[in-house]
């Protein structure tokens, strides 16, 4: 495993690669490091279909609308180099932000209003902003043929799968199931940062979810009543404040409006935002009706 600290660098190592193995595959697993077990997941899938996979670890600013969250994201980079080199990744590229981004911030602003109304989207402005810049600039430097991403931030993978097919990047885009907790906690590096009787309380974000899946496939239609259940369970631990919980369509992540709708649906997302112990944690469940015996 080779870690490679600069664009150029990088950019070297795949044409060699690309001139040596023109029919080779190459994946990316772009992270923001402080690796856990659903980093891994997506490495092994990754590992499992391609020849060559490239783990980038990065913190980008421009994503983080709030400058204490990025100040605090946890890092790792030794026990994330061991871990990537146990799961056989070939290239971690790390690069600085002066290497990715210079001495200004772009001025380009990549957006897709109609898939960011809502969810994160409407209480993080300029999030998948930052987002899609960062993901546009590591397909361009990486050229890969794959891009594996968690399917816990259901959004962010539904808006890089739109990015990617509406400008013809020939890069398939592929999500991977949530890897949770025994509690159903769904992994996440800021899981670290909660405190003990915060964790506890976290476990609550997918009970609710699949509280509500349950109410619903008991015959309870109503995406009001339904969203009340949840948020009931949820701040019923003193720690937690639900900052969003929304049952979406999953093409659009539109909020469904009524029972009528609602029933409409075979496939739908059960989608939260919640501050626990002053963490923001998000979850999500697909409930999709073709693979559910009624």
């Amino acid at each position: 495993m080779k870690i490679i600290r600069h664009t150029n660098e990088i950019r070297e190592n795949i044409r060699s690669y690309r001139k040596l193995f023109p029919e080779g595959s190459i994946a990316i697993v772009p992270t923001m490091g402080f690796l856990h077990a659903g980093h891994i997941e997506l490495i092994r899938e990754a590992r499992k279909i391609s020849d060559m996979v490239v783990v980038t670890i990065f913190v980008n600013r421009l994503q983080f609308n709030d400058v204490s969250d990025y100040t605090n994201y946890p890092s790792d980079e030794n026990g994330d180099i061991k871990k990537c080199e146990k799961e056989g990744v070939d290239f971690i590229f790390a690069p600085s932000h002066d290497d990715v981004y210079g001495d200004t911030n772009p001025e380009i602003q990549i957006t897709i209003p109609y898939l960011t109304e809502y969810l994160c989207g409407k209480f993080r402005p300029g999030h998948f902003e930052g987002v899609l810049f960062i993901i546009i600039k590591l397909f361009n430097i990486i050229n890969p043929d794959r891009a594996f991403f968690g399917k816990k931030d259901f959004q962010q993978y539904t808006v890089i799968k739109r990015m990617a097919e509406e400008l013809s990047f020939p890069v398939k885009v592929i999500g991977v199931p949530t890897v949770r907790e025994g509690d159903g906690l769904a992994m996440s590096s800021r899981n670290a940062r909660l405190s003990e009787k915060g964790r506890e309380h976290a476990g609550l974000i997918f009970r609710a979810l699949k509280i509500i899946e349950k109410a619903f496939l008991e015959g309870r239609k109503d995406p009001d009543e339904l969203i009340e259940i949840g948020k009931d369970v949820i701040e019923s631990g003193s720690l937690n404040k639900v900052e969003y919980l929304n049952i979406v369509d999953p093409a659009g992540l539109h909020p469904i409006k009524n029972e009528q709708e609602l029933s409409s649906f075979k496939h739908f997302v059960i989608a939260a935002g919640v501050f626990c112990d002053g963490i923001r944690l998000i979850d999500n469940l697909e409930v999709n009706l073709h693979n559910i015996s009624l």
